[in-house]
């Protein structure tokens, strides 16, 4: 399974525009792929997050070749900044755990691997994934970057229903033991600082994606 995701950057004063714009162009698209809708928290400057989910990259071609695409692009575009940024996700197993709750935040940490510590690192963030049950954690997900400029990286999605969930989530970890643990461990595996983002979930993926 694989997750694009799609940066948009709005021009001043058009963020409503552009926000129209993409949950148009997310409900049509939804008959060719999953589509979910997300915006930047905390950040440097506004952005809305475009997360297209496909089963394969053959899956993509095709999407990338249908012509309603054009359409799409004429609407978003003058609503734009600058260029879109796109990023290709591959995601690694199931959610940690079924989120009945639906989710209204995410935070997603980049960890960028250290040459030849790929395999290792997969694996420590992947127990950390399926083992933690955190207080106020809907759940998480592992993803591992495709075609990176900067290098293969992973990244974990955290999901949450609240800000205050996060909240208690932060909490619980300042008093977890094992989280300094996994902290050491990850350092010795990685050759940059973690990228923390936080993004609120506008438009989640549909049940059946």
């Amino acid at each position: 399974m694989y997750v694009q995701r799609i940066i948009h950057v709005p021009a001043l004063g058009k963020n409503a525009a552009l926000r129209a714009a993409l949950e148009e162009r997310n409900k049509a698209g939804n008959a060719l792929a999953p589509h979910a809708l997300s915006m930047s928290m905390f950040a440097p400057e506004p952005a809305f997050i475009d997360s297209i989910r496909f089963e394969s990259l053959a899956a993509i071609e095709a999407y990338q070749e249908n012509p309603a695409r054009a359409t799409w692009a004429d609407n978003i575009t003058p609503c734009l900044s600058r260029p879109q940024s796109v990023f290709l996700y591959e995601e690694l197993g199931q959610p940690q755990a079924a989120m009945g709750t639906p989710p209204k935040y995410i935070i997603r940490n980049r960890y960028a691997q250290a040459p030849g510590k790929g395999r290792e690192l997969q694996a420590v963030l992947q127990e950390r994934v399926e083992k933690t049950r955190t207080p106020g954690l809907l759940g998480a997900r592992l993803s591992r970057q495709v075609a990176s400029l900067d290098g293969p990286a992973f990244a974990v999605s955290l999901y949450f229903p609240s800000m205050a969930a996060i909240d208690e989530f932060r909490a619980a970890n300042d008093k977890d033991p094992t989280l300094r643990t996994f902290q050491t461990q990850v350092a010795a595996l990685v050759r940059a600082p973690m990228q923390q983002r936080i993004n609120r979930l506008l438009i989640p993926f549909s049940a059946r994606a």
